[in-house]
């Protein structure tokens, strides 16, 4: 990705955090990025594309690293399951970390990405499971080792409520600061990822150990 393709991105993102993706403006994000229409056009050829590519720009690293991560774990560990905690940590961690310490205060990817999926597009569905495929058959694998591997069904329930879980802290971060009435700093990124890993954690346990009335 070159520089204009960047300053592009980067310039949308603000946007798309303030204005949600309904309400972004092409003409907007050009003139935040310094640019003309024609070069959205030309690298990107639409609002929905350049969206797309956002979220690419900003997962797909973030993915590599946890992919990596648990792989290298694993080899650690000689394949044997890894501590369920230790496989929660790597799904949070990385993401959390790169995206609150780059923000500070403004969190503007974490809105860009909430307000996006709180719009409910169609292609926000598509994108999602495009690029999370890799991510979610490993650590399915990881998690239902981990737990003994309990079914499909149960791990397909830890995993969706462990993503959307994920998701409902990346859009609603900033409300922390209300509920904890001031108390909680947020961009305290450690605290935050150690008890969002607890509760995740805990909650993938319990769930696998939930006896289906049938």
């Amino acid at each position: 990705m070159n520089d204009t393709q960047i300053k592009i991105i980067e310039a949308a993102e603000i946007e798309f955090a303030e204005m949600g993706y309904g309400g972004a403006s092409v003409r907007d994000i050009t003139k935040r990025a310094g640019v003309n229409i024609a070069a959205i056009n030309y690298h990107f050829g639409s609002k929905e594309v350049l969206f797309k590519e956002m979220v690419r720009y900003r997962i797909e690293p973030i993915n590599r690293v946890r992919i990596d991560l648990l792989e290298a774990a694993l080899a650690e560990n000689v394949n044997r399951p890894l501590a369920l905690v230790e496989i929660v940590d790597i799904i949070i961690r990385p993401l959390l970390t790169k995206f609150i310490s780059e923000s500070c205060e403004d969190f503007r990817f974490m809105r860009a990405m909430g307000k996006g999926m709180d719009e409910n597009n169609s292609f926000m569905k598509e994108l999602h499971e495009d690029i999370l495929k890799e991510v979610v058959t490993k650590f399915s694998k990881a998690i239902s080792d981990s737990l003994g591997n309990p079914g499909l069904e149960k791990t397909a329930y830890g995993m969706h409520f462990l993503s959307c879980t994920i998701a409902g802290v990346m859009m609603q971060h900033t409300r922390l600061k209300f509920m904890s009435d001031g108390k909680i700093d947020l961009n305290d990124i450690d605290g935050l990822c150690d008890h969002l890993v607890a509760f995740i954690t805990a909650g993938l346990k319990a769930a696998a150990e939930v006896n289906s009335k049938n």
